[in-house]
This record gives C-alpha cells, sequence and structure tokens, in this order.
C-alpha cells in the first residue's frame, strides 16, 4: 500500500503537465516500475509500440491511452485528463487534415494571438524570410507559391492571398512596440533564395537592414561558410519560453517542456554560428540583386 500511495503522490505533477501525453505514460510506468515489455503484455501492445507512444513517434488513439493509463492503476482523473489531451491531439490531426486555405487562414490567427501575448520571441527560419520580417510583396509571393502546389481552383487564389498577406503586415506592427524583443535567426541561403523577381527581392534585403537598426530587435545570420554540428530544422519561434510555433505549410503549437528545452537548445546552438554586424552580406545580396534588376545591355 505504501508503493501505490507514493506512486499516485507523485502523479500530481503529472495533472500539471502541458498536455505531452507520451511523456505523462512514460513517467507513469517507471514510477510504477514496469518495463516497457511488461506493460506491453499486460495491454496487448508490442514493446516498440509502446515505445513509440512514450516517445511521441506514434500518437496513441484515446481508447489507448485509456487502456494503457487504467492498466497502470492511474487514478480515475489522471486517466480522463490524459484521454483528453489524446482526444485534443487526434482533433489537431484532423484540422491539419483539412483545406490548405483554411488552415492558412487559422494559424495567420492562432499565431497573431500568441505575438500578441509574448513579450519575448526567438524565431528561426533556415528558407524563407520570416513573417514578421517580410515585405507585402515577398508574402505574396511565397504565399501565391504554396498555393500553387496546395490549391485546386487559382481562381481564389488571389483574394485569399490579399487577407493572407493582410494579416501577416497587421502581425508586423507589434515590431515596433518596446515592451517586446525580438531575436530573428535565418540561415543566408534564406537571402539566396529567389522566392519573387529580383526587384522584390532586393526590397526585402532592404527591409531586413532597416528592421535590424530597431533597439528591441537583433537579426542574426548564420554564414553558409558555418560548420554545423546540428542540422537546420524548420521554421520555428519561441514564445516567452512557453510555448513553441513550428512552422511547415501549417503551424504547430507545443507546449510541453521536452519540445521548449529542445528547440532553445536549438537556437542557442545556432547562435554560436551566428553573427550579428550584417553589413557585408547584406551589401553582398543588394548587390546581386540591383545587378539583376539592370537591363542586360547595361
Amino acid at each position: 500500500m505504501a508503493e501505490e500511495a507514493g506512486f499516485h503522490a507523485d502523479t500530481g505533477d503529472l495533472r500539471q503537465a502541458p498536455g505531452d501525453v507520451g511523456a505523462a505514460l512514460s513517467a507513469l510506468r517507471h514510477q510504477k516500475g514496469v518495463t516497457g515489455k511488461a506493460l506491453g503484455a499486460l495491454v496487448g501492445f508490442s514493446q516498440a509500440k509502446i515505445s513509440k507512444v512514450e516517445r511521441g513517434a506514434l500518437r496513441a488513439s484515446p481508447r489507448d491511452v485509456r487502456k494503457i493509463a487504467t492498466a497502470l492503476d492511474a487514478p480515475a482523473d489522471l486517466v480522463a485528463q490524459l484521454v483528453e489531451w489524446a482526444e485534443q491531439a487526434q482533433g489537431d490531426t484532423t484540422a491539419r487534415r483539412r483545406g490548405f486555405a483554411a488552415r492558412a487562414n487559422a494559424s495567420q490567427q492562432d499565431v497573431s494571438a500568441q505575438e500578441a501575448r509574448a513579450t519575448t520571441i526567438w524565431e528561426f527560419e533556415p528558407t524563407v524570410v520570416p513573417g514578421l520580417l517580410q515585405t507585402s510583396e515577398y508574402a505574396r509571393s511565397v504565399i501565391n507559391g504554396y498555393r500553387l502546389a496546395t490549391v485546386t481552383d487559382l481562381s481564389t487564389r488571389w483574394a485569399e492571398t490579399a487577407a493572407l498577406v493582410s494579416v501577416r503586415t497587421q502581425r508586423q506592427e507589434r515590431l515596433y512596440d518596446l515592451s517586446k524583443t525580438f531575436d530573428f535567426m535565418i540561415m543566408e541561403s534564406v537571402l539566396g533564395n529567389r522566392l519573387a523577381p529580383p526587384e522584390t527581392m532586393l526590397g526585402q534585403v532592404k527591409r531586413i537592414e532597416q528592421v535590424a537598426r530597431h533597439p528591441n530587435i537583433t537579426i542574426r545570420i548564420v554564414p553558409q561558410t558555418a560548420t554545423l554540428e546540428l542540422p537546420p530544422l524548420h521554421g520555428f519561434a519561441i514564445l516567452d519560453d512557453d510555448l513553441v510555433i513550428t512552422e511547415s505549410v501549417d503551424a504547430t503549437l507545443y507546449r510541453d517542456r521536452r519540445s521548449l528545452d529542445f528547440y532553445r537548445y536549438f537556437f542557442k546552438a545556432y547562435v554560436h554560428h551566428s553573427v550579428t554586424d550584417l553589413d557585408s552580406i547584406i551589401e553582398r545580396y543588394k548587390a546581386t540583386y540591383a545587378s539583376l534588376i539592370l537591363p542586360a545591355d547595361h
């Protein structure tokens, strides 16, 4: 009974966990002193499946979560909480399978709301200019590029793109709020990725140069000559050390400590390879795009 009481007492912290079902189930299993193989035998799963669920490599269904938590003698309220998290995760997956336009609109609004709340934002981008730094024309080119690959009815493209660009422009007003601090890190290749005509790219490079002068904004560039221990990831933003937003064609929000620690570690590792004296890099790309704008016989 003493061991069982201790097990239930230790789960108090798990009730406050921010939704990481796999990590919570792993903690429960270790507190109970049950091996992954033994737990699998109890619930009819392979040891490999138990491991994948705990690591987050496999998203367990609410039914499977209930079965595992119950087999580990978790308190009824904790079982209910874990099942609720699994249901929420399942709902997030369903939402991300909807049309691209709906996803993009929703993610823009969600990101905007989170940015309004945050006072410190770290952002990393390996392929495109961060949304908060994009000019309207660059943003339009990037969004239209994604939509060419995902939208079958191109007749709706322009109006929806305009709406998305408008939301992104409104978000940029926060850059001038001196109660907020921003730390942007981009790979140098971002400046070389010609996702828009040369005149748009030139304007975008100048925009980065201008924003870098703001007192509450740091812009870092990781030079192409840097030797990297960690390969570049997808774009992500860390807000106030309690939320990570990752982006591919849509946005995913993470609040669990494991994800936060990982992305903070990644960002800090890249700080060592980055430069904040941007003059030489910026001037090189300004010259490149300016030369492309000149007439061929110049």
